[in-house]
This record gives structure tokens, C-alpha cells and sequence, in this order.
């Protein structure tokens, strides 16, 4: 047997050893990469979420304002804000933050939180609390 074959069965031999270690390697690898980026995916995900409804709570707060200071505010100053008065006021700011808040955005909401409906209802109620603090 020749220097070149006995180099040649020994490469061959070493190499059918080590490529089934370096293979699985190499896919393991490429697993937690996946992993990573899905993580990734997830996190940008949940903040864009995050930020949808960080913005339908602007918003929400912005209607309430804009219903104080166009129609609440006056009726207050004449003494005529009533029970029908404050029933009118919740209407006008659940209109426009219905208009405000896009329908992509009442989607995620409903789904994270059941309804979007009643979500919106508490956070109104809350808005309105706020604002009499202020």
C-alpha cells in the first residue's frame, strides 16, 4: 500500500467521522438562529403592538378633550350640564375616538383585551376622570 493511499483512507476515515459532528453542529446552529430571529419577530411584533395601543389611548384622550372643550366647557358655564348633557358628551367622545383609532388598531385591542367596545368605554371613563383632575 502506497503513502498516498493509506493518506487517502485515513482522510477518509477521519473526515467520515467528524462530518456527521459537524453537520449536526451546523444545524443546531442554524435552530437557535431561527430561534433568535423569531424572538426577534415577536418583541418587534409586541411592540408595534404596544405602540398601536399606546396611540388608541392618545386618542381616546384627545376625543374627551375635544368634547370638554367644544361642548362640555360651555354647557358647564351655563349651569345646563345635566345627566342628558354628560350622556351626550360620552356619545360625541365615543364617536370620535371611534373615527380616530384605526380599524386595524380596534382589531389587536378587541383580541388582547375581549372587546374593543368595553375597552373603550373604561378608557373614556378614565380620560374624562383625568381630565377633571387636571
Amino acid at each position: 500500500m502506497e503513502f498516498s493511499e493509506v493518506l487517502n483512507y485515513t482522510l477518509y476515515t477521519i473526515l467520515t467521522a467528524i462530518l456527521p459532528i459537524v453537520a449536526a453542529y451546523a444545524v443546531n446552529l442554524l435552530k437557535t438562529k431561527i430561534k433568535e430571529s423569531n424572538s426577534i419577530l415577536e418583541a418587534t411584533k409586541n411592540e408595534t403592538m404596544a405602540k398601536r395601543i399606546e396611540n388608541a389611548l392618545s386618542d381616546v384622550m384627545d376625543a374627551v378633550l375635544y368634547v370638554n372643550q367644544v361642548y362640555t366647557d360651555s354647557l358647564k358655564a351655563s349651569g345646563t350640564f345635566d345627566r342628558e348633557a354628560q350622556d351626550k358628551a360620552y356619545n360625541r367622545a365615543y364617536a370620535e375616538a371611534m373615527l380616530m383609532i384605526s380599524e386595524e388598531t380596534k382589531k389587536i385591542i378587541g383580541e388582547l383585551y375581549g372587546s374593543f367596545d368595553h375597552w373603550l368605554q373604561q378608557k373614556i371613563e378614565a380620560s374624562v376622570n383625568a381630565a377633571k383632575k387636571q
